[in-house]
């Protein structure tokens, strides 16, 4: 592991502010000479410790072949996405515009127009939203849709092969709830088949874009300006309270990417209890936490839950635990 005070100066000095920035090709090589390097290190660290990571076999081999990806074919973050795929998200052009009535800036893509918070400048919008697009390409562990589903943003490569065997969607008149949603990007790809959708997010300042991005479907969208949680005050609401308060009787889609909240999130669902929220189907986010992947399994497979994790890792800037995880666990009620 990493986790000296010189190696986080190194990895600062060739890394330098990366999220806030576009992408040039000259430091996208000096990134990828660093990570090069930077997982060598965690692979001779896993080989060490991996004993006490309680994996079986299977899964130590194949964290294993995927380290053997990273360093020698010079993939990126996502080990299921190569180097070809990621330089044509981060090379294409996107037409980011400003809305003279509020001052907001928005990618106008697939004839929507996604709005960012404000202070966010065209370049680091540009890169946000192709690092976005990226995180849910067909290849991508991130993707909380099965690659017969359509995503904004994300580019569809001449001969895709779908490899899996089950659909996992939104469907027509389903019932959404999308949690950590940021500029909404999962929402607006799923709101016009969703026969509601019930936004959860924290920050003004993305509410704040959310409610213009949303403007031309405010018919079927409510857009809550809280924290998903297990507890009820002004900043948070539980699973259980926002279906009491938006009358809800089911949810058919939970997407939940909130920062290692999840599983509290759940708990504020009763899935740990008799009484639990009637969700049919589940994305949730499983790599912000070590713990997070067995736990959260642990829990929804408990009630009745068939759950599985998506196809390759990803990589975590962390300096404590193992940075390479599973995703993204997609759950849905058996028959």
């Amino acid at each position: 592991m990493i986790n000296t005070i010189a190696g986080k100066k190194i990895y600062h000095i060739l890394v330098p502010d990366i999220a806030k920035v576009r992408i040039e090709r000259a430091r996208h090589r000096r990134v990828m000479v660093f990570l090069k390097i930077f997982f060598r290190v965690q692979e001779t660290y896993f080989k060490k410790h991996s004993n006490k990571l309680k994996l079986n076999s299977e899964r130590k081999k194949d964290i294993l072949r995927n380290f053997a990806l990273l360093i020698e074919k010079e993939y990126n973050v996502f080990p299921e996405v190569d180097n070809q795929i990621h330089d044509k998200y981060f090379t294409r052009r996107i037409r980011v515009e400003k809305d003279p009535n509020t001052g907001l800036f928005y990618v106008f893509i697939d004839d929507k127009k996604l709005f960012y918070k404000r202070g966010m400048s065209k370049s680091s919008i540009i890169y946000s939203f192709n690092t976005v697009s990226f995180e849910q390409d067909y290849a991508s562990p991130h993707r909380y849709l099965t690659v017969d589903n359509y995503f904004i943003g994300v580019i569809k490569p001449n001969n895709m092969q779908n490899e899996e065997l089950d659909s996992f969607e939104v469907s027509d008149g389903d019932i959404v709830v999308d949690a950590g949603v940021a500029e909404g990007n999962f929402a607006l790809s799923v709101v016009e088949k969703a026969s509601k959708v019930y936004i959860v997010e924290g920050d003004a300042k993305w509410c704040e874009a959310l409610k213009q991005t949303f403007l031309p479907y405010k018919e079927k969208v409510e857009i809550i300006q809280k924290n998903l949680s297990n507890i009820n005050d002004k900043d948070n609401i539980t699973l259980t309270e926002l279906m009491t308060q938006y009358n809800i009787n089911r949810i058919d889609f939970l997407k939940m990417d909130i920062e290692g909240y999840e599983k509290q999130a759940l708990y504020g669902g009763s899935l740990n209890k008799e009484k639990a929220v009637n969700i049919a189907k589940m994305a949730i986010c499983v790599y912000h936490n070590p713990e997070d992947e067995m736990e959260i399994s642990k829990i929804v497979t408990q009630q009745g839950y068939k759950a599985y994790l998506t196809k390759g890792y990803m990589v975590v800037a962390d300096y404590k635990n193992p940075i390479i995880r599973k995703v993204i666990l997609r759950a849905h009620k058996e028959n």
